[in-house]
């Protein structure tokens, strides 16, 4: 599934460039947040579908997911995989969004809303993988990804989203040890429409004071 990662990295990348090549000279407008932090909570329901390799063959599946945020930052995800010939599976996991805060505090925005959404979207996720094969089956999942504003009213409703991300699920039993062996293992390349809400909190009384070197 090489292959199918790869061409996961390059549709970011393109996309991420064409971003920023859209707009260089915008202007220093607001705080970087884009309304973010008026409503700290956020849940995410996404649905779409992506393809699994297995043997270098792509089988079609369905994917459905629910991400609960805490300040855009971290929080958890549940999501369901369902699949002919892949078979089924049930993620829960941790959702950490890493260059949102690193970008934000050091003050390293682009200054270009779809560019830094984009970039502060990257997320990475880890967790237990269910199997629903009938053996009770678990696997290590870890997946990334990053998600394109589509639109955004910034109210309950705080927009619609497209995810772009892959997971890697190893059921192998010995995986700790030694190589995992191409039955235990599966690469998982996906898109999901997600619709945010948000919901209202005190996050915003966090940020310290900020002031802007001219």
């Amino acid at each position: 599934m090489a292959g199918g990662a790869r061409l996961g990295v390059i549709v970011g990348v393109v996309l991420v460039l064409s971003a920023l090549d859209a707009s260089a000279s915008a202007q220093r407008r607001g705080d970087g947040l884009y309304g973010r932090w008026d409503r700290g909570l956020t849940l995410a329901l996404g649905a779409g579908g992506g393809a699994t390799w297995i043997e270098r063959k792509a089988d079609p599946n369905v994917i459905g997911e629910a991400r609960f945020l805490i300040a855009d930052v971290a929080g958890l995800v549940l999501s369901g995989r369902w699949g002919p010939d892949s078979g089924q599976h049930l993620f829960l996991g941790v959702d950490l969004r890493p260059l949102f805060p690193a970008l934000f505090f050091l003050y390293k925005q682009t200054w270009h809303e779809l560019t830094d959404l984009i970039l502060q979207s990257i997320f990475v996720e880890i967790g237990p993988a269910f199997l629903l094969d009938g053996e009770q089956s678990t696997a290590l999942g870890v997946g990334f990804g990053f998600a394109i504003p589509l639109y955004r009213p910034l109210t309950t409703v705080e927009g619609l989203w497209l995810r772009i991300a892959t997971r890697y699920l190893n059921a192998d039993a010995s995986y700790r040890n030694t190589q995992p062996t191409l039955d235990g293992t599966q690469w998982t390349l996906y898109a999901t429409f997600v619709l945010r809400l948000g919901f209202k909190s005190n996050i915003s009384r966090w940020e310290s004071p900020r002031y802007r070197r001219r």
